[in-house]
């Protein structure tokens, strides 16, 4: 019971951690689209693949936009465990509630069985 009742925190807790990683994707990725537009602008070239094939060629020798890239794969992959992790605490919620609510059945229909609220279940029948 006591966990059942923890539960909606720890899931809210890793929904503000999913909400905050997917903000600072979103603007890891607008960062990275700016630094690519900057660098094709600047790259020179007589065609557009010539300009794009220089462009990445100035950001592969770009320190900063090679840590935006790799901070940006830390955010999948963080954002890829917290998911996991906020799915499985909602899984356990539901198996403890569910738990919860059968066990509840069961011992309601033992007093009902035991006539404690004054009244007896009717008696099976037989037959079709």
């Amino acid at each position: 019971m006591v966990r059942l009742l923890e539960l909606p925190a720890l899931i809210r807790k890793v929904g503000e951690r999913l909400t905050a990683l997917r903000a600072e994707r979103r603007a890891v990725e607008r960062e990275l689209k700016d630094r690519e537009a900057r660098a094709y602008l600047a790259a020179e070239g007589r065609s557009a693949q010539e300009r794009e094939a220089r462009a990445r060629a100035l950001l592969a020798q770009d320190p900063e936009y090679q840590a935006l890239v790799k901070r940006l794969d830390q955010l999948h992959a963080a954002i890829d465990v917290a998911t996991e992790e906020k799915n499985a605490l909602e899984h356990e919620r539901k198996a403890i509630y569910g738990a919860l609510v059968d066990r509840h059945a069961q011992a309601l229909e033992m007093a009902l069985a035991q006539g404690l609220f004054g009244v007896r279940p009717p008696a099976p029948r037989g037959g079709n």
